[in-house]
């Protein structure tokens, strides 16, 4: 049988930071020269400051990643939040190639002038990383794998096993007919009654197409660790850009649940600014204003019914994304022409 960690590439502790983020784009950020993980006959190990064997029992684990549940493009925005603003050191990378079917996600590439450049792949990368406390835990970040689930997931659970995480959260987010207007709702799952009880807006009994995310939690749960899932609830007329409140709050219930002070001022301020820039459309468009309200309404009265699902509506009651997205177009092409 093939030992999953040959999935991974692990970087030796001299390369220290790559001075990139999750795009490969350069950025003045924080190094990190003493790491908690270090790299050792090809594997990782937990080691403190003389490099003898460590026996903490504090490292926790945050996952996230783009792909099929990561409305309004939270992964990257979380990536990138943390990784531009605090201490951290690229450990091991997964082997992209054997994980990825290229021809359903393309990637992106540029054509300057006369030849092409910038090359941007698939990637799927862990990091120790320090909040601003100086606390250390793993970031799992990249791309969503297309290709041998199980074995990545045997590959994590292993790294889980050596390093002695103690607690993993699993962060991701999907577009639902909620409003912008109302607080972000939230579905909460895992092992850990403590971390997840009471704090779900919508709990429901159903059957969903499956993403890797949802997979390795499982994975996790039956192997006896401790897992925690936050899933946060992104109004599905904004699921396909970039919305800065998602990463807020998957910021703040992952540092809850890690015990952790992680950055979100620079996002704060960007969700404010989308907020403006929504709100004025909203108040440019009657029609698109009667489709919020219709949100408004279906979302208030279920606000407070237990295990009621959001997505449940009459059938003039709450407009789909396509009803909402063909209200926009119209209100953009009368502003083109006038």
């Amino acid at each position: 049988m093939k030992n999953p960690l040959d999935l991974l590439h692990v970087y030796p502790a001299e390369l220290g930071f790559t001075g990139q983020d999750e795009d490969g784009e350069d950025f003045s950020g924080y190094t990190m020269p003493d790491g908690a993980v270090r790299a050792e006959g090809g594997g990782l190990v937990l080691r403190d400051a003389s490099g003898a064997p460590e026996q903490r029992r504090d490292l926790n684990m945050l996952i996230s990643w783009a792909g099929h549940t990561d409305a309004g493009t939270l992964s990257k925005q979380l990536a990138d939040s943390l990784l531009s603003t605090l201490p951290h050191r690229q450990l091991a990378s997964f082997d992209v190639d054997s994980l990825f079917d290229y021809r359903s996600r393309r990637p992106q590439v540029a054509f300057t002038q006369n030849r092409f450049t910038d090359y941007r792949g698939p990637h799927l990368d862990l990091y120790e990383v320090r909040d601003s406390q100086g606390q250390p835990f793993l970031l799992l970040t990249g791309d969503e794998p297309d290709f041998q689930w199980e074995r990545v997931s045997e590959a994590v659970l292993e790294l889980i096993e050596r390093l002695g995480v103690q607690l993993v959260v699993v962060v991701d987010s999907l577009g639902l007919p909620v409003p912008h207007t109302r607080s972000l709702g939230l579905t909460a799952h895992g092992n850990r009654e403590d971390l997840i009880e009471g704090i779900s807006t919508w709990g429901p009994t159903a059957e969903l197409e499956a993403g890797f995310g949802q997979v390795l939690e499982m994975r996790i749960d039956e192997s006896g660790h401790d897992v925690v899932g936050y899933t946060l609830h992104v109004p599905h007329y904004l699921a396909n850009g970039k919305y800065p409140q998602v990463a807020v709050a998957a910021l703040e219930y992952s540092g809850a649940a890690l015990e952790l002070m992680l950055p979100t001022d620079e996002l704060r301020e960007s969700a404010r600014l989308v907020d403006q820039d929504v709100s004025r459309q909203v108040e440019k468009n009657p029609e698109i204003q009667q489709l919020v309200a219709r949100l408004e309404k279906n979302f208030d009265d279920h606000a407070t019914t237990e295990q009621r699902s959001l997505l449940v509506k009459s059938d003039d009651a709450v407009p789909d994304a396509e009803e909402l997205g063909a209200a926009a177009e119209a209100y953009l092409r009368n502003q083109n022409q006038g």
